[in-house]
């Protein structure tokens, strides 16, 4: 009898606590905050090492882009939705792109970002992106 009754109160708080457990993955698994490191590249240029602090506050995601130069742009509008995650980047030059990445392998976004603009050169820009998670891999040390 007491066993029959310690499974019905197990039961009972994993009902009562899923739906709060199932919330908190939701947004682990939009996407996680910190900072994820990538890659951008421009079709017949150098791939360019780059980094993207991500945050979440209220419902919004804020991503802001970083390189080697010091330079950073904070993309807006950030949205994931059935693993694809949109914004659009203000990059200079009368450019505006918007970029569309899908998920890959569960964690990492790919995918390009087009003009939405000719911009001040008159030529279609398209970049492609990608965006690979923070580790949360602990690693002994010594």
């Amino acid at each position: 009898m007491r066993r029959l009754l310690l499974q019905s109160i197990v039961a009972a708080v994993a009902i009562v606590a899923l739906p709060a457990v199932a919330r908190a993955q939701g947004v682990e698994q939009e996407m996680m905050n910190g900072r994820w490191q990538g890659w951008i590249q421009e079709a017949d240029q150098d791939s360019i090492r780059v980094s993207f602090a991500v945050q979440h506050v209220d419902k919004h995601i804020l991503i802001t882009m970083s390189g080697r130069s010091g330079i950073s742009y904070d993309m807006s509008g950030a949205k994931v939705k059935a693993d694809v995650l949109t914004f659009d980047w203000a990059m200079g030059l009368n450019s505006f792109l918007f970029c569309r990445l899908t998920r890959r392998d569960g964690k990492t976004f790919e995918g390009t970002c087009n003009d939405r603009s000719p911009g001040e050169t008159g030529k279609p820009v398209r970049v492609w992106m990608i965006m690979t998670p923070p580790d949360t891999t602990s690693r002994p040390h010594g």
